[in-house]
């Protein structure tokens, strides 16, 4: 269940949708500024803030406003869950330097209205936020890593995932559908805390891990997982120990000062139609 402040506002989970713009006519003052500019322009539109998802987020916030709660049901849906499930038996297998942190919502310290839970942390010599994902669906886990295994490193594999890229056979892959979303959710929780990196880690277990996670489903007792306690290699999500992929599959990334200044500024625009 999403904690109490949350509802209402803007959230690392959601942030992107701030970002949308839609295209209008200018303004004669805006087209005479234009042509100034570029004389043989034949540009009549601009991009204009907000955008059609822009304006629909914001109205959600002040209905969640008006109501005290939240407008989700909280229904439960298998990829939800098997995420939910997973993420502390990912930070578990990670490295002493990485924390679970899934529980806690931060507020940004200058802006009350932008919240965010990040999945964890990495102490290293720079201050790293990270998100966790892990697909349900097979597809969906080898289009989130496929930047890595062809070879792009750093900002420049986020970037693929976000513009799409050029893959080793020569053929361009367009960019993947929630890949801005999962970006900003992380530029966000880097703004609200204070951290100059991020990480997106990818995982899907190897076929030998899920003993131990149907388990532990088992164990749990959990109406929520259920269906992993009553899953099995054929109905679950795995990879094949010793494959072609790896289980865990990290994007480290130093995040542009650009995005987190443009962010911050949108949502400083967006805080000033809050009810």
């Amino acid at each position: 269940m999403l904690s109490d402040i949350r509802n209402g506002n803007f959230s690392s989970s959601e942030i992107v949708a701030l970002l949308s713009t839609i295209s209008r006519p200018m303004t004669e003052e805006e087209l005479q500024a234009h042509l100034e500019a570029y004389p043989k322009s034949k540009k009549k539109n601009i991009d204009a803030w907000p955008g059609k998802a822009a304006i629909t987020y914001i109205n959600q916030c002040n209905m969640e406003r008006r109501l005290e709660r939240s407008l989700d049901n909280e229904l439960d849906a298998k990829p939800t869950n098997w995420g939910k499930f997973l993420e502390p038996l990912l930070f578990s297998m990670l490295d002493e330097e990485y924390t679970y942190n899934s529980s806690e919502t931060l507020v940004h310290p200058d802006y009350l209205c932008w919240v965010g839970t990040p999945d964890g942390y990495k102490k290293s010599k720079t201050r790293t936020v990270v998100d966790a994902k892990c697909p349900y669906t097979m597809e969906s886990f080898c289009k989130l890593v496929a930047p890595l295994y062809n070879g792009f490193e750093g900002m420049d594999a986020m970037n693929a995932l976000r513009n799409g890229y050029t893959d080793k056979t020569g053929l361009f892959q367009p960019p993947h559908a929630d890949a801005e979303k999962y970006y900003y959710q992380i530029v966000s929780n880097a703004c609200i805390d204070n951290c100059t990196h991020g990480e997106l880690i990818i995982y899907c277990p190897y076929e030998s891990e899920l003993e131990v996670i149907i388990s532990a489903a088992t164990q749990s007792g959990n109406p929520s997982a259920y269906f992993i306690a009553n899953g099995s290699k054929k109905s679950l999500p795995n990879i094949k120990d010793g494959g072609f992929y790896q289980n865990i599959n990290i994007y480290n990334f130093e995040i542009p000062k650009f995005d987190k200044d443009f962010l911050t500024e949108t949502v400083k625009k967006a805080e000033k139609y809050l009810i």
